[in-house]
């Protein structure tokens, strides 16, 4: 049997003009049968009047007097500020919908074939399903962090090294690695790295070959 499938499929979103919803849709239980508040059906079509017509849907008219509500408005806060912590289930057009569910600011829709999946469930597939993203992410962050600081060192080695120090060290060297002898594919090696405090002088820079220069950055 597969197993139960997370999916984003929206943010959600709130202003004191659009209210707290996803899309188009309010998530509030019982948002569109507010307490207080006229229901939507009352809201009729004023018609025509002096040859400019004058039309607004009832469900736009509930929805402004709906978040201009003060108790509207605190419920959307309390709930923002739940769905952080937990998930919780959304309510929309009028339906409760149990496999949608509000995480952290994203709308999620649960699917399974299993028919009596249970709520704690659906709890640990999302706080999971966000783990396993938040951590993918973090790891995109730290690869992308050393790719970075990796160029920007690499940049200031060869910006750094004075030619008066590089034609020093090759004479000094007599041009050849002065671990194996090679003549091929010389680099020049600071001996304590930049990154650890090592000066551009020519008692901290030696020539390495590309092949002892990569061995010797592989036991560092």
């Amino acid at each position: 049997m597969p197993s139960p499938k997370v999916q984003m499929v929206g943010k959600l979103q709130y202003s004191e003009t659009d209210g707290l919803g996803w899309g188009s849709s309010e998530v509030l239980p019982n948002a569109y049968e507010w307490p207080g508040i006229p229901g939507r059906e009352t809201y009729k079509w004023p018609g025509i009047s002096g040859g400019i017509e004058k039309t607004e849907r009832p469900l736009m008219a509930y929805l402004r007097t709906l978040h201009a509500d003060s108790t509207y408005r605190q419920a959307a806060a309390e709930f923002l500020e739940r769905q952080r912590l937990e998930p919780q289930a959304v309510w929309q057009l009028g339906k409760y919908l149990t496999q949608c569910w509000a995480y952290k600011d994203t709308i999620f829709k649960v699917e399974s074939d299993e028919p009596d999946i249970d709520v704690h469930t659906v709890l640990l597939l999302l706080k999971h399903f966000m783990l396993k993203r938040s951590r993918y992410y973090e790891k995109i962050r730290r690869e992308v962090e050393a790719l970075e600081n990796l160029e920007k060192l690499q940049r200031v080695e060869r910006e750094l090294i004075p030619e008066a120090v590089r034609l020093f060290v090759w004479q000094r060297d007599k041009g050849q690695c002065v671990k194996c002898g090679a003549r091929q594919r010389l680099e020049f090696d600071h001996i304590i790295p930049v990154a650890a405090g090592g000066s551009n002088t020519e008692r901290n820079i030696q020539l390495l070959c590309e092949s002892c220069n990569r061995s010797k950055g592989s036991t560092i």
